[in-house]
Protein backbone atom coordinates (compact mmCIF):
# COMPACT_ATOMS: atom_id res chain seq x y z
CA UNK A 1 0.00 0.00 0.00
CA UNK A 2 1.48 3.08 -1.14
CA UNK A 3 1.95 6.17 1.57
CA UNK A 4 -0.04 8.09 -0.44
CA UNK A 5 -3.03 5.95 0.01
CA UNK A 6 -2.38 4.81 3.61
CA UNK A 7 -2.55 9.04 4.38
CA UNK A 8 -4.28 10.50 1.81
CA UNK A 9 -7.40 11.17 3.81
CA UNK A 10 -5.08 12.90 6.47
CA UNK A 11 -3.51 14.77 3.88
CA UNK A 12 -7.02 15.71 2.44
CA UNK A 13 -8.03 17.12 5.47
CA UNK A 14 -4.74 19.04 6.61
CA UNK A 15 -5.18 20.82 2.91
CA UNK A 16 -8.81 21.98 3.65
CA UNK A 17 -7.78 23.61 6.99
CA UNK A 18 -5.11 26.02 5.27
CA UNK A 19 -7.79 26.76 2.95
CA UNK A 20 -10.54 27.26 6.34
CA UNK A 21 -7.24 28.91 8.31
CA UNK A 22 -6.22 31.24 4.68
CA UNK A 23 -9.91 32.79 4.78
CA UNK A 24 -8.99 34.80 7.33
CA UNK A 25 -5.36 35.24 7.65
CA UNK A 26 -3.71 34.49 4.62
CA UNK A 27 -4.30 34.69 1.00
CA UNK A 28 -1.14 32.72 -0.35
CA UNK A 29 -2.64 29.70 1.95
CA UNK A 30 -5.30 29.37 0.58
CA UNK A 31 -3.99 29.13 -2.55
CA UNK A 32 -1.77 26.60 -1.69
CA UNK A 33 -4.59 24.80 0.05
CA UNK A 34 -6.61 24.45 -3.36
CA UNK A 35 -3.20 23.38 -5.52
CA UNK A 36 -2.31 20.77 -2.60
CA UNK A 37 -5.95 19.44 -2.82
CA UNK A 38 -5.58 19.33 -6.64
CA UNK A 39 -1.82 17.44 -6.31
CA UNK A 40 -3.48 14.83 -4.50
CA UNK A 41 -6.35 14.42 -6.49
CA UNK A 42 -3.60 13.43 -9.24
CA UNK A 43 -1.46 11.43 -6.96
CA UNK A 44 -5.01 9.37 -5.87
CA UNK A 45 -5.54 8.08 -9.24
CA UNK A 46 -8.22 6.38 -10.84
CA UNK A 47 -9.31 10.10 -12.51
CA UNK A 48 -11.64 8.43 -14.85
CA UNK A 49 -13.65 7.09 -12.44
CA UNK A 50 -13.39 10.51 -10.50
CA UNK A 51 -14.33 11.90 -13.36
CA UNK A 52 -17.59 9.97 -14.02
CA UNK A 53 -18.45 10.42 -10.51
CA UNK A 54 -18.36 14.08 -10.81
CA UNK A 55 -20.81 13.73 -13.92
CA UNK A 56 -23.24 11.47 -12.58
CA UNK A 57 -23.77 13.90 -9.50
CA UNK A 58 -26.03 16.12 -10.87
CA UNK A 59 -25.28 18.51 -7.69
CA UNK A 60 -22.17 18.94 -7.92
CA UNK A 61 -23.02 19.80 -11.89
CA UNK A 62 -24.85 22.61 -10.84
CA UNK A 63 -22.77 24.30 -8.14
CA UNK A 64 -19.92 24.07 -10.34
CA UNK A 65 -22.04 24.87 -13.68
CA UNK A 66 -22.00 28.66 -12.68
CA UNK A 67 -18.53 29.09 -13.60
CA UNK A 68 -19.71 28.23 -17.31
CA UNK A 69 -22.08 31.58 -17.17
CA UNK A 70 -18.16 33.01 -16.77
CA UNK A 71 -16.91 31.10 -19.87
CA UNK A 72 -20.49 31.86 -22.19
CA UNK A 73 -19.33 35.36 -21.46
CA UNK A 74 -16.50 35.25 -23.45
CA UNK A 75 -18.82 35.03 -26.49
CA UNK A 76 -19.80 38.69 -26.54
CA UNK A 77 -17.39 40.37 -24.67
CA UNK A 78 -14.59 43.14 -25.79
CA UNK A 79 -11.88 43.24 -22.87
CA UNK A 80 -10.33 40.18 -23.03
CA UNK A 81 -7.88 41.40 -20.76
CA UNK A 82 -10.89 41.85 -17.70
CA UNK A 83 -12.39 38.47 -19.29
CA UNK A 84 -9.22 36.25 -18.42
CA UNK A 85 -8.63 37.60 -14.84
CA UNK A 86 -12.12 37.10 -14.09
CA UNK A 87 -12.03 33.73 -15.54
CA UNK A 88 -8.60 33.17 -13.18
CA UNK A 89 -10.48 34.50 -10.18
CA UNK A 90 -13.34 32.72 -10.35
CA UNK A 91 -11.82 29.16 -10.98
CA UNK A 92 -12.76 27.96 -7.08
CA UNK A 93 -16.18 28.03 -8.45
CA UNK A 94 -15.59 25.10 -10.54
CA UNK A 95 -12.45 23.60 -8.67
CA UNK A 96 -13.38 23.11 -5.62
CA UNK A 97 -16.75 21.12 -6.24
CA UNK A 98 -15.00 19.05 -8.67
CA UNK A 99 -12.39 18.35 -6.25
CA UNK A 100 -14.16 18.07 -3.06
CA UNK A 101 -17.08 15.60 -4.67
CA UNK A 102 -13.97 13.35 -5.67
CA UNK A 103 -13.58 12.37 -2.03
CA UNK A 104 -15.16 10.82 0.50
CA UNK A 105 -17.42 13.06 2.40
CA UNK A 106 -16.62 14.94 5.26
CA UNK A 107 -18.20 12.98 8.39
CA UNK A 108 -19.77 15.43 10.99
CA UNK A 109 -16.54 15.27 13.08
CA UNK A 110 -14.07 15.66 10.90
CA UNK A 111 -16.19 19.18 9.45
CA UNK A 112 -16.21 20.37 12.79
CA UNK A 113 -12.45 19.70 13.13
CA UNK A 114 -12.40 21.70 10.45
CA UNK A 115 -14.75 24.08 11.25
CA UNK A 116 -12.43 24.18 14.47
CA UNK A 117 -9.48 25.54 12.80
CA UNK A 118 -11.67 28.08 10.77
CA UNK A 119 -12.51 29.47 14.21
CA UNK A 120 -8.88 29.77 15.40
CA UNK A 121 -8.19 31.92 12.33
CA UNK A 122 -10.92 33.86 12.52
CA UNK A 123 -10.04 34.48 16.65
CA UNK A 124 -6.12 34.60 15.62
CA UNK A 125 -6.93 37.49 13.45
CA UNK A 126 -9.54 39.07 15.60
CA UNK A 127 -6.57 39.37 18.58
CA UNK A 128 -4.06 40.86 16.10
CA UNK A 129 -6.80 43.24 15.29
CA UNK A 130 -6.92 43.77 18.75
CA UNK A 131 -3.28 43.92 19.46
CA UNK A 132 -2.67 46.93 16.42
CA UNK A 133 -5.84 48.77 18.12
CA UNK A 134 -4.04 49.15 21.64
CA UNK A 135 -1.10 50.48 19.41
CA UNK A 136 1.02 46.91 19.23
CA UNK A 137 2.51 48.39 16.29
CA UNK A 138 2.72 52.34 16.75
CA UNK A 139 0.45 53.02 14.17
CA UNK A 140 -2.28 55.69 14.25
CA UNK A 141 -5.42 53.90 13.64
CA UNK A 142 -8.23 56.34 12.53
CA UNK A 143 -10.98 54.32 11.08
CA UNK A 144 -11.57 50.88 12.64
CA UNK A 145 -12.00 49.16 9.36
CA UNK A 146 -8.64 49.43 9.00
CA UNK A 147 -8.08 46.60 11.53
CA UNK A 148 -9.09 44.10 9.57
CA UNK A 149 -5.38 43.38 8.39
CA UNK A 150 -5.72 40.20 6.17
CA UNK A 151 -8.67 40.91 4.16
CA UNK A 152 -11.31 43.14 3.18
CA UNK A 153 -13.14 44.07 6.45
CA UNK A 154 -16.42 43.28 5.07
CA UNK A 155 -15.41 39.90 4.01
CA UNK A 156 -14.08 39.83 7.84
CA UNK A 157 -17.10 40.34 8.90
CA UNK A 158 -19.17 37.99 6.85
CA UNK A 159 -16.28 35.15 8.18
CA UNK A 160 -16.53 36.61 12.11
CA UNK A 161 -20.50 36.09 11.89
CA UNK A 162 -20.46 32.72 10.48
CA UNK A 163 -17.71 31.56 13.07
CA UNK A 164 -20.37 33.47 15.97
CA UNK A 165 -23.43 30.82 14.57
CA UNK A 166 -20.57 27.94 14.33
CA UNK A 167 -19.65 28.24 17.61
CA UNK A 168 -23.27 28.73 19.20
CA UNK A 169 -24.38 25.41 17.69
CA UNK A 170 -20.76 23.69 19.07
CA UNK A 171 -21.44 24.97 22.50
CA UNK A 172 -24.79 23.67 22.50
CA UNK A 173 -24.28 20.23 21.31
CA UNK A 174 -20.70 19.76 22.97
CA UNK A 175 -21.16 17.23 25.47
CA UNK A 176 -17.63 17.57 26.78
CA UNK A 177 -17.86 20.69 29.92
CA UNK A 178 -14.12 21.64 28.67
CA UNK A 179 -15.08 21.67 24.79
CA UNK A 180 -18.85 23.50 26.15
CA UNK A 181 -16.46 26.04 27.68
CA UNK A 182 -14.39 26.71 24.72
CA UNK A 183 -16.77 27.03 21.73
CA UNK A 184 -19.09 29.63 24.68
CA UNK A 185 -16.18 31.71 25.05
CA UNK A 186 -15.07 31.66 21.71
CA UNK A 187 -18.37 32.65 20.70
CA UNK A 188 -18.90 35.50 23.74
CA UNK A 189 -15.77 37.00 22.22
CA UNK A 190 -16.21 36.86 18.25
CA UNK A 191 -19.79 38.48 18.95
CA UNK A 192 -18.03 40.99 21.56
CA UNK A 193 -15.49 41.53 18.67
CA UNK A 194 -17.77 42.39 15.88
CA UNK A 195 -19.03 44.86 17.75
CA UNK A 196 -15.38 46.20 19.23
CA UNK A 197 -14.51 46.72 15.15
CA UNK A 198 -17.99 48.14 14.56
CA UNK A 199 -18.35 45.50 11.83
CA UNK A 200 -21.45 46.57 10.52
CA UNK A 201 -21.37 44.15 7.77
CA UNK A 202 -20.99 41.63 10.15
CA UNK A 203 -23.08 43.03 12.62
CA UNK A 204 -26.23 43.67 10.28
CA UNK A 205 -26.09 39.86 8.45
CA UNK A 206 -26.00 38.20 12.22
CA UNK A 207 -28.86 39.66 13.27
CA UNK A 208 -31.13 39.74 10.12
CA UNK A 209 -29.59 35.98 10.00
CA UNK A 210 -30.90 35.53 14.51
CA UNK A 211 -34.20 36.25 12.86
CA UNK A 212 -34.46 34.02 10.14
CA UNK A 213 -33.40 31.04 12.34
CA UNK A 214 -35.77 32.25 15.38
CA UNK A 215 -38.90 32.25 12.70
CA UNK A 216 -37.74 28.82 11.11
CA UNK A 217 -37.25 26.59 14.42
CA UNK A 218 -39.98 28.43 15.80
CA UNK A 219 -42.48 27.54 12.50
CA UNK A 220 -41.30 23.97 12.55
CA UNK A 221 -42.09 23.50 16.10
CA UNK A 222 -44.74 21.74 17.30
CA UNK A 223 -46.29 23.25 19.70
CA UNK A 224 -48.91 26.34 17.97
CA UNK A 225 -47.02 28.51 21.23
CA UNK A 226 -43.65 28.21 19.74
CA UNK A 227 -44.94 29.06 16.33
CA UNK A 228 -46.95 32.19 17.38
CA UNK A 229 -43.95 33.28 20.05
CA UNK A 230 -41.33 33.11 17.33
CA UNK A 231 -43.46 35.11 14.55
CA UNK A 232 -43.95 37.93 17.78
CA UNK A 233 -40.52 37.45 18.52
CA UNK A 234 -39.18 38.34 14.93
CA UNK A 235 -41.56 41.11 14.75
CA UNK A 236 -40.89 42.81 18.12
CA UNK A 237 -37.46 42.35 16.82
CA UNK A 238 -38.07 44.36 13.54
CA UNK A 239 -40.49 47.00 14.91
CA UNK A 240 -37.48 47.53 17.61
CA UNK A 241 -35.24 48.27 14.99
CA UNK A 242 -37.69 50.28 12.70
CA UNK A 243 -38.47 52.57 16.02
CA UNK A 244 -34.94 52.87 16.82
CA UNK A 245 -33.91 53.88 13.58
CA UNK A 246 -36.89 56.39 13.53
CA UNK A 247 -35.23 57.36 16.87
CA UNK A 248 -32.18 58.59 15.59
CA UNK A 249 -33.62 60.27 12.71
CA UNK A 250 -35.51 62.55 14.75
CA UNK A 251 -32.36 63.47 16.51
CA UNK A 252 -30.62 64.08 13.30
CA UNK A 253 -33.47 66.32 12.30
CA UNK A 254 -33.35 68.17 15.50
CA UNK A 255 -29.58 68.76 15.37
CA UNK A 256 -30.54 70.80 11.76
CA UNK A 257 -33.80 72.27 13.10
CA UNK A 258 -31.92 75.63 14.44
CA UNK A 259 -31.91 78.67 12.68
CA UNK A 260 -28.67 79.35 10.47
CA UNK A 261 -26.53 82.15 11.68
CA UNK A 262 -26.99 85.25 9.80
CA UNK A 263 -23.84 86.35 7.96
CA UNK A 264 -21.99 88.86 9.72
CA UNK A 265 -19.34 91.55 8.24
CA UNK A 266 -16.62 91.06 10.38
CA UNK A 267 -15.11 88.93 13.31
CA UNK A 268 -14.59 90.05 16.83
CA UNK A 269 -11.60 90.88 16.39
CA UNK A 270 -11.94 93.03 13.00
CA UNK A 271 -11.62 90.60 10.19
CA UNK A 272 -13.78 90.70 7.12
CA UNK A 273 -15.34 87.68 7.09
CA UNK A 274 -15.60 85.70 3.93
CA UNK A 275 -19.09 83.94 2.75
CA UNK A 276 -19.54 81.62 -0.18
CA UNK A 277 -22.90 81.76 -1.24
CA UNK A 278 -22.18 80.93 -4.95
CA UNK A 279 -20.40 78.01 -5.60
CA UNK A 280 -21.14 74.35 -5.58
CA UNK A 281 -20.17 74.25 -1.97
CA UNK A 282 -22.17 77.09 -0.74
CA UNK A 283 -25.50 75.00 0.01
CA UNK A 284 -23.73 72.39 2.36
CA UNK A 285 -25.15 72.32 5.90
CA UNK A 286 -23.41 70.97 9.37
CA UNK A 287 -25.89 70.70 12.01
CA UNK A 288 -27.94 73.56 10.25
CA UNK A 289 -25.37 75.91 9.60
CA UNK A 290 -23.79 76.95 6.07
CA UNK A 291 -20.08 75.49 6.40
CA UNK A 292 -18.87 77.92 4.10
CA UNK A 293 -20.12 81.63 5.84
CA UNK A 294 -18.48 83.50 8.14
CA UNK A 295 -15.39 82.48 7.78
CA UNK A 296 -12.13 84.82 9.11
CA UNK A 297 -9.68 82.59 7.41
CA UNK A 298 -6.47 84.25 8.32
CA UNK A 299 -7.52 84.03 12.00
CA UNK A 300 -8.53 80.49 11.72
CA UNK A 301 -5.24 79.34 9.92
CA UNK A 302 -3.12 81.05 12.12
CA UNK A 303 -4.94 80.11 15.65
CA UNK A 304 -5.15 76.39 14.37
CA UNK A 305 -1.15 75.75 13.57
CA UNK A 306 -0.75 77.28 17.14
CA UNK A 307 -2.77 74.35 18.59
CA UNK A 308 -2.40 71.64 16.69
CA UNK A 309 0.81 69.67 15.12
CA UNK A 310 -0.93 68.94 11.78
CA UNK A 311 -0.71 72.11 9.80
CA UNK A 312 -3.82 73.96 8.32
CA UNK A 313 -3.02 73.63 5.23
CA UNK A 314 -2.36 69.78 5.22
CA UNK A 315 -4.44 66.78 5.37
CA UNK A 316 -6.04 65.05 8.83
CA UNK A 317 -5.36 61.31 9.67
CA UNK A 318 -7.95 60.35 7.09
CA UNK A 319 -6.49 62.11 4.38
CA UNK A 320 -9.23 65.13 4.23
CA UNK A 321 -8.05 68.67 3.89
CA UNK A 322 -7.84 69.43 7.86
CA UNK A 323 -8.73 72.81 6.75
CA UNK A 324 -12.39 71.74 5.71
CA UNK A 325 -12.60 69.26 9.11
CA UNK A 326 -11.95 72.26 11.21
CA UNK A 327 -14.51 74.08 9.33
CA UNK A 328 -17.00 72.00 9.61
CA UNK A 329 -16.68 70.86 13.10
CA UNK A 330 -16.93 74.61 14.02
CA UNK A 331 -19.57 74.86 12.06
CA UNK A 332 -21.47 71.83 14.09
CA UNK A 333 -21.29 73.75 17.07
CA UNK A 334 -23.12 76.87 15.63
CA UNK A 335 -19.90 79.18 16.47
CA UNK A 336 -18.56 81.70 13.56
CA UNK A 337 -15.42 80.30 12.28
CA UNK A 338 -13.02 82.92 13.95
CA UNK A 339 -9.90 82.93 16.33
CA UNK A 340 -12.25 82.68 19.36
CA UNK A 341 -13.73 79.87 18.27
CA UNK A 342 -10.31 77.66 17.68
CA UNK A 343 -9.50 78.75 21.08
CA UNK A 344 -12.41 77.34 22.91
CA UNK A 345 -11.58 73.94 21.32
CA UNK A 346 -11.02 71.37 23.92
CA UNK A 347 -7.85 69.37 23.42
CA UNK A 348 -10.00 66.22 23.20
CA UNK A 349 -11.90 68.35 19.87
CA UNK A 350 -8.40 68.90 18.42
CA UNK A 351 -7.29 65.68 18.59
CA UNK A 352 -10.86 64.59 16.97
CA UNK A 353 -10.54 67.06 14.57
CA UNK A 354 -6.71 65.78 13.92
CA UNK A 355 -8.53 62.51 13.33
CA UNK A 356 -10.82 62.86 10.48
CA UNK A 357 -13.67 63.45 12.76
CA UNK A 358 -16.73 66.43 11.01
CA UNK A 359 -19.34 67.19 14.14
CA UNK A 360 -18.84 67.62 17.68
CA UNK A 361 -22.07 65.12 18.18
CA UNK A 362 -19.93 62.25 16.70
CA UNK A 363 -17.58 62.21 19.61
CA UNK A 364 -20.61 60.92 22.03
CA UNK A 365 -22.57 58.61 19.37
CA UNK A 366 -22.28 54.68 19.51
CA UNK A 367 -20.81 53.11 15.99
CA UNK A 368 -24.14 52.58 15.25
CA UNK A 369 -25.78 55.42 15.78
CA UNK A 370 -23.14 57.57 14.31
CA UNK A 371 -23.47 55.38 11.07
CA UNK A 372 -26.89 55.88 10.96
CA UNK A 373 -26.33 59.78 11.70
CA UNK A 374 -23.86 59.77 8.46
CA UNK A 375 -26.16 57.72 6.26
CA UNK A 376 -29.41 60.44 6.75
CA UNK A 377 -26.75 62.87 5.96
CA UNK A 378 -25.95 61.38 2.67
CA UNK A 379 -29.38 60.85 2.05
CA UNK A 380 -30.00 65.00 2.23
CA UNK A 381 -27.22 65.69 0.40
CA UNK A 382 -28.27 63.51 -2.61
CA UNK A 383 -31.87 64.33 -2.09
CA UNK A 384 -31.22 68.00 -1.64
CA UNK A 385 -27.90 69.05 -3.72
CA UNK A 386 -27.57 65.16 -6.06
CA UNK A 387 -24.36 64.50 -4.36
CA UNK A 388 -23.03 61.41 -4.09
CA UNK A 389 -19.32 61.62 -4.47
CA UNK A 390 -17.47 59.60 -0.81
CA UNK A 391 -20.63 58.05 0.82
CA UNK A 392 -20.32 54.74 0.27
CA UNK A 393 -24.82 54.20 0.70
CA UNK A 394 -25.31 56.73 -1.92
CA UNK A 395 -22.68 55.72 -4.19
CA UNK A 396 -24.46 52.23 -3.69
CA UNK A 397 -27.27 53.64 -5.03
CA UNK A 398 -25.95 55.55 -7.82
CA UNK A 399 -24.33 52.33 -8.88
CA UNK A 400 -27.63 50.10 -8.81
CA UNK A 401 -29.69 53.03 -10.95
CA UNK A 402 -26.49 52.57 -13.61
CA UNK A 403 -26.65 49.06 -13.05
CA UNK A 404 -30.50 48.83 -14.24
CA UNK A 405 -29.91 51.06 -16.73
CA UNK A 406 -27.04 48.78 -18.23
CA UNK A 407 -29.38 45.80 -18.23
CA UNK A 408 -32.42 47.68 -19.40
CA UNK A 409 -29.67 47.96 -22.56
CA UNK A 410 -28.76 44.33 -22.97
CA UNK A 411 -31.55 42.04 -21.84
CA UNK A 412 -30.92 39.30 -22.74
CA UNK A 413 -27.16 38.21 -22.78
CA UNK A 414 -26.13 41.04 -20.89
CA UNK A 415 -22.33 42.95 -21.32
CA UNK A 416 -20.41 39.82 -21.41
CA UNK A 417 -17.53 38.54 -18.77
CA UNK A 418 -15.00 41.39 -19.59
CA UNK A 419 -17.15 44.59 -20.26
CA UNK A 420 -18.50 45.25 -17.07
CA UNK A 421 -16.14 47.74 -15.94
CA UNK A 422 -16.45 49.18 -19.36
CA UNK A 423 -20.44 49.61 -19.51
CA UNK A 424 -20.34 50.89 -15.44
CA UNK A 425 -17.64 53.38 -17.04
CA UNK A 426 -19.49 54.56 -19.71
CA UNK A 427 -23.01 54.83 -18.01
CA UNK A 428 -20.89 57.04 -14.84
CA UNK A 429 -20.23 59.26 -18.23
CA UNK A 430 -23.24 59.79 -19.14
CA UNK A 431 -24.83 60.46 -16.04
CA UNK A 432 -22.64 62.82 -14.68
CA UNK A 433 -23.36 61.94 -11.10
CA UNK A 434 -20.17 61.11 -9.59
CA UNK A 435 -16.67 61.60 -10.11
CA UNK A 436 -14.47 59.19 -12.20
CA UNK A 437 -12.35 57.92 -8.88
CA UNK A 438 -15.81 56.53 -7.90
CA UNK A 439 -16.85 54.92 -11.06
CA UNK A 440 -16.83 51.70 -9.79
CA UNK A 441 -19.56 48.39 -10.26
CA UNK A 442 -22.91 47.65 -9.10
CA UNK A 443 -21.52 46.43 -5.32
CA UNK A 444 -24.44 43.89 -5.26
CA UNK A 445 -23.24 40.33 -6.92
CA UNK A 446 -27.27 40.15 -8.20
CA UNK A 447 -27.03 43.06 -10.16
CA UNK A 448 -23.49 42.21 -11.51
CA UNK A 449 -24.76 39.08 -12.84
CA UNK A 450 -28.02 40.78 -14.29
CA UNK A 451 -25.41 42.97 -16.13
CA UNK A 452 -22.92 40.67 -17.10
CA UNK A 453 -24.92 37.62 -18.37
CA UNK A 454 -28.32 39.15 -19.10
CA UNK A 455 -31.65 37.26 -17.64
CA UNK A 456 -30.92 34.52 -18.63
CA UNK A 457 -27.37 34.49 -16.72
CA UNK A 458 -28.90 36.39 -13.80
CA UNK A 459 -31.94 33.64 -13.40
CA UNK A 460 -29.81 30.91 -13.70
CA UNK A 461 -27.79 32.45 -10.63
CA UNK A 462 -30.71 32.59 -8.74
CA UNK A 463 -31.17 29.05 -9.21
CA UNK A 464 -27.68 27.93 -8.29
CA UNK A 465 -28.22 29.97 -4.80
CA UNK A 466 -32.04 28.56 -4.33
CA UNK A 467 -31.02 24.90 -5.39
CA UNK A 468 -29.70 23.63 -2.20
CA UNK A 469 -32.73 25.21 -0.45
CA UNK A 470 -35.54 24.15 -2.37
CA UNK A 471 -34.51 21.40 -3.72
CA UNK A 472 -32.14 19.83 -1.06
CA UNK A 473 -33.69 20.71 1.47
CA UNK A 474 -30.93 22.17 2.95
CA UNK A 475 -32.71 24.57 5.05
CA UNK A 476 -33.02 21.72 7.58
CA UNK A 477 -29.04 21.65 8.22
CA UNK A 478 -28.60 24.59 11.26
CA UNK A 479 -25.16 25.57 9.77
CA UNK A 480 -26.01 25.52 5.76
CA UNK A 481 -28.92 27.70 6.91
CA UNK A 482 -26.98 29.98 8.56
CA UNK A 483 -23.87 30.38 6.24
CA UNK A 484 -26.53 30.66 2.86
CA UNK A 485 -28.61 33.70 5.07
CA UNK A 486 -25.06 35.11 5.62
CA UNK A 487 -23.95 35.07 2.09
CA UNK A 488 -27.49 36.05 0.66
CA UNK A 489 -27.72 38.72 2.65
CA UNK A 490 -24.41 40.50 2.13
CA UNK A 491 -24.82 39.94 -2.00
CA UNK A 492 -27.20 42.43 -1.82
CA UNK A 493 -24.74 44.88 -0.80
CA UNK A 494 -21.33 43.89 -2.08
CA UNK A 495 -19.93 42.01 -5.31
CA UNK A 496 -19.45 38.70 -2.49
CA UNK A 497 -18.13 36.95 -5.71
CA UNK A 498 -15.35 39.16 -7.11
CA UNK A 499 -12.80 38.75 -4.95
CA UNK A 500 -10.60 35.95 -4.12
CA UNK A 501 -11.88 35.65 -0.65
CA UNK A 502 -15.74 35.88 -1.09
CA UNK A 503 -15.31 33.70 -3.93
CA UNK A 504 -13.27 30.81 -1.77
CA UNK A 505 -15.46 31.59 1.26
CA UNK A 506 -18.57 31.13 -0.75
CA UNK A 507 -17.75 28.22 -2.69
CA UNK A 508 -15.29 26.13 -0.16
CA UNK A 509 -18.08 26.16 2.65
CA UNK A 510 -21.24 26.45 0.15
CA UNK A 511 -19.45 22.82 -1.31
CA UNK A 512 -18.40 21.39 2.02
CA UNK A 513 -21.51 21.76 4.39
CA UNK A 514 -23.59 20.22 1.44
CA UNK A 515 -21.67 17.37 0.81
CA UNK A 516 -21.46 16.22 4.09
CA UNK A 517 -22.83 12.83 5.50
CA UNK A 518 -24.73 14.26 8.18
CA UNK A 519 -26.55 17.44 8.82
CA UNK A 520 -26.38 19.65 11.50
CA UNK A 521 -29.45 20.28 13.12
CA UNK A 522 -31.29 20.94 16.29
Amino acid sequence: MSFVSTYSRNMYLFFLMFIAVGLSLSKPLITLGELCIGFLWVLEGNHLEKIKRFFKNRTALILSSVYLLTLLGLLNTTNFDFAFDDIRRKLPLFVLPFLIVSFKPLTNKEFRLIFSVYVGGVITASLWSIFVMLGGLNEVIIDKRDLSRFNSHIRFGLEVSLAIFGTLYYAIKAKNKKQKIRWILSFVWLASFLFLLNLITGITVTAFTFMVLIFYYGIKHHKITVKLSAVVVVVVIVLSIVLYIKSCYKEYLSFNDVEALPIQEFSPKGEKLFHDTISSNSFQLENGNYIYRNIANKEIEKAWNEVSKINFNEVDLKGQEIRVTLLRFITSQGKLKTEQAINELKPEEIKAIENGISNYRYLDMNGIELRLHKIFWELEMYNKYNVADGHSVMLRWVYWQSAYNIIKENSLFGVGTGDVQDAFNQKHEERDIISEKYWRRAHNQYLTYFVSFGILGGIYFLIFLLYPIVVLKQYRDYLYLCFISISMLSMLTEDTLETQVGITFFTYFNTLLIFKKRKNSF
